[in-house]
């Protein structure tokens, strides 16, 4: 269940509600920059972030499934000040890899016809779009909204996918724990109360196989 709290007016119009999955291993500014962007240019009602369980093109699935509640909690610390973002674990309840189209299915069977469904996806991932899993049907679910990724810069999408505007930001959770396993600062590339969250459950500073 996704508990969100709209006021008289919002319940009364089609709710828009966007959905930014990933793994977020670790959330950082520039996840928080796109999904701010993508509220102010598509108008959303609501924002939710889906920690995946699994995703599918991720090779380290053990570490994944480890520190999927590490991941929700430091999701919702990141996200707690702002009212238009909420976090769901839906897909840490179900089993097996985490697809897109389930999520999407389960979300717009929740609302049935009052949400307009927006999916944020990232410039690397458009380019394999037809690879996922039943894209057909991905597009009758969601709006497809693209945003620029670090080493995959695009200026423009072919219909129906939308283009989310917007400076790219040159971070990525790879990058981060790069760094904290080389004991560098990530002060300042993540909210404050995520660096400390790290800080105190000792995450990110093994080496991962």
């Amino acid at each position: 269940m996704i508990n969100f709290n709209f006021s008289v007016d919002n319940v009364e119009k089609t709710l828009k509600i966007g959905i930014m999955g990933g793994t977020f291993d670790p959330v950082h500014i520039a996840h928080l920059a796109i999904a701010e962007l993508a509220v102010e240019q598509l108008k959303l009602d609501k924002l939710l972030f889906v920690p995946a369980r699994i995703a599918p093109h991720k090779t380290d699935k053990r570490e994944t499934i480890e520190r999927a509640d590490h991941r929700y909690e430091m999701l919702k610390l990141a996200t707690r000040d702002n009212n238009k973002f909420n976090v769901s674990n839906i897909e840490f309840n179900r089993e097996g890899t985490s697809y897109t189209i389930d999520t999407l299915e389960q979300i717009k069977k929740e609302f049935g016809g009052e949400a307009k469904l927006f999916l944020l996806i990232g410039s690397d991932n458009y380019l394999t779009f037809n690879e996922w899993r039943e894209p057909e049907r991905i597009h009758e679910l969601a709006e497809v909204t693209v945003y620029s990724r670090p080493g995959s810069r695009i200026s423009k999408v072919e219909p129906p996918f939308l283009l989310l505007k917007g400076p790219g930001i040159e971070i990525t959770s790879t990058w981060i724990r790069d760094r904290i396993l080389n004991k560098k600062s990530i002060r300042y590339f993540l909210p404050e109360n995520v660096k400390e969250y790290i800080y105190k459950n000792k995450l990110y500073n093994k080496k991962e196989e």
